[in-house]
């Protein structure tokens, strides 16, 4: 009697080296008052494979911790381990430094820089906008719409420019013709202009320009006023206001008086 055996054998999982040119992104942000960069790198498909954190003000235990934490991770995602895995393990984490988010138009806040910098990969790579707190389909340039001109289509650019920095909507980018192209096409490119029937508005131009010179005297007013009160623009790492002032060789906020480091 033949009996069969069904072994299963465990394939090792070779990893995959990226390119030597390569596709990606930088991301410049603060978070709770901290610059943080991130860089990544893509294989020719649009996948990320690999990250690298600079946190340049930082001192060298915590920047060669962060550095070597993105090898890690950049060797994970290499050796195929999923980019879903990383984000549910990493995002909601809380530590210092946490809070505020400047310099990124989708997240507004993190508890800490693994969960600033993992919401962004999800973002970019995975369109998991369920960890951003501004929706990246409202601030795309196409946003609107306006319709489809007649003529041959643009060169699609998401061959050429990173998945990450589109924010995995390269489907919405094109290559654009050169300015001597536009200029010579003129007269064929004008028969292809829709027309746009333009209906009366309820305020008038007179009124519009009355009211963005209004607009324009407050802005200037307020410019005038913290100019006056001495703040140096820069944002409280406490309470996020910008009312830093100089107090001798330090900032002091005049809000909460926290200090940005010295007394």
């Amino acid at each position: 009697k033949t009996v069969e055996r069904i072994v299963d054998i465990a394939a090792s999982q070779e990893r995959e080296k990226l390119p030597d040119r390569r596709k990606g992104y930088t991301q410049k942000a603060v978070v709770g008052g901290h610059k943080v960069y991130l860089r990544t790198g893509e294989y020719d498909d649009g996948r990320i494979g690999e990250i690298f954190i600079d946190m340049h003000k930082e001192g060298a235990a915590f920047r060669s911790l962060m550095n070597n934490f993105a090898i890690s991770i950049s060797l994970g995602l290499q050796y195929g381990v999923p980019l879903e895995e990383f984000v549910d393990s990493f995002t909601f984490t809380r530590f210092e430094p946490a809070g505020l988010v400047q310099g990124n138009e989708t997240i507004k806040n993190a508890t800490s820089i693994l969960d600033y910098i993992f919401r962004e990969l999800a973002i970019s790579y995975l369109e998991r906008n369920d960890l951003a707190h501004v929706d990246p389909s409202t601030i795309s340039p196409d946003s609107i719409g306006n319709g489809i001109n007649d003529g041959k289509a643009p060169i699609p650019a998401a061959k050429y420019i990173s998945n990450g920095y589109g924010r995995s909507r390269n489907d919405n980018l094109f290559l654009l013709p050169s300015a001597d192209a536009l200029l010579t096409g003129t007269n064929a490119m004008v028969t292809a202009t829709p027309s746009i029937n333009m209906q009366s508005t309820a305020i008038s131009e007179s009124n519009t320009a009355n009211a963005i010179k209004t607009h324009v005297k407050s802005k200037n007013d307020l410019l005038s006023e913290a100019r006056i009160k001495g703040y140096e623009g820069t944002a409280c790492n406490e309470c996020q206001n910008f009312t830093m002032v100089r107090n001798g060789t330090c900032l002091k906020c005049d809000s909460c008086g926290s200090t940005s480091g010295c007394s």
